[in-house]
């Protein structure tokens, strides 16, 4: 991979796993990327192999697909493949070979330890009652 994205900024890339469509579908509806990464990203899972997660595209494809301009799937992959959704392999005639990925999953926090308290410290109910009596005349 490319480490700068065609602005020339350095992107940092997320350790992803290869995927199968169904799951990689599952995972990007659940992502928090923005709309228009995610309809990219599911038109590509469209191509991929069920197998492989490989898609062979252009990005005029991909655009045709989506309904966007190049430029714009050309953005929208960089930032999918810079948050661990796709891989993309450029081949020597300027082609690109797409890998539809899930990003491994993050390391879990540790549960939080749980809330011990005695009764002296908050009581579990009030410790007043009052018994209202349904005969307005006995106040």
């Amino acid at each position: 991979m490319d480490p700068a994205d065609s602005g020339g900024r350095a992107v940092s890339v997320v350790p992803s796993q290869p995927s199968r469509p169904l799951q990689y579908g599952v995972a990007i509806r659940e992502s928090n990327l923005p709309s228009g990464v995610k309809a990219t990203c599911w038109a590509i899972a469209t191509f991929a192999n069920n197998k492989t997660g490989l898609a062979y595209l252009t990005v005029k494809t991909i655009a045709r697909a989506v309904g966007l301009t190049e430029a714009t799937v050309s953005k929208h992959t960089g930032l999918a493949e810079a948050r661990g959704y796709l891989r993309k392999e450029r081949k020597f005639n300027s082609s690109i070979d797409y890998y539809i990925t899930v990003p491994a999953p993050v390391l879990e926090e540790p549960p939080a330890p749980p809330i011990t308290s005695t009764a002296e410290e908050a009581p579990a109910w009030p410790l007043h009652f009052e018994i209202w009596s349904a005969d307005p005349d006995s106040y």
